[in-house]
């Protein structure tokens, strides 16, 4: 993976909050070495982009874009597929989603908010979500459960079924 469209990302958000790489590494507890190395793409963020973008203050879409205007065709379920696996060859639909989310997850998929059971984290009845079934999942995150055979989106901590995998991000359709 080319970790220098980041770099730059990183050292652009950096300079416009004024920051030196050294404010910007106790902010996120590494080293300025490591910010130099981050901005010259010559070590990896990955670990560090939430942290990122905190402290640069911006979305983590924005972070790891490399601003092309480019987007990826994903698996779109429409349905629950048979035995809730939820792979491209269980569709043959196919909805666009930004390149960042190719980026974190290469097996990222959308599901129609419509198959999934109203709950306190969904927020609208029609649009998209978008599930990365290999992310990372931390206490703070919300992932798609199989919950008695009922799509639910649930705070990690819950502790029922396993995840199917962690929502990225909601597209709402007016």
């Amino acid at each position: 993976m080319e970790y220098r469209d980041i770099g730059e990302n990183i050292r652009k958000y950096r300079n416009r909050l004024n920051l030196t790489q050294d404010e910007l590494a106790d902010k996120i507890g590494v080293t300025w070495e490591m910010i130099s190395r981050y901005e010259r793409g010559q070590s990896s963020p990955m670990n560090q982009l939430d942290k990122l973008s905190n402290a640069l203050r911006v979305s983590l879409g924005d972070l790891i874009s490399d601003n092309k205007i480019e987007n990826y065709e994903v698996p779109l379920f429409v349905k629950i597929p048979k035995n809730f696996v939820f792979k491209k060859e269980n569709t043959t639909i196919y909805y666009s989603c930004p390149k960042w989310l190719i980026k974190l997850d290469p097996d990222v998929f959308a599901i129609e908010l419509d198959i999934v059971s109203k709950n306190k984290y969904k927020y609208g009845d029609s649009g998209y979500i978008f599930i990365s079934p290999n992310a990372d999942i931390k206490d703070s995150d919300l992932v798609l459960i199989n919950d008695n055979k009922i799509l639910s989106i649930k705070d990690s901590k819950y502790d029922g079924e396993k995840a199917i995998g962690k929502v990225m991000m909601q597209e709402i359709l007016l």
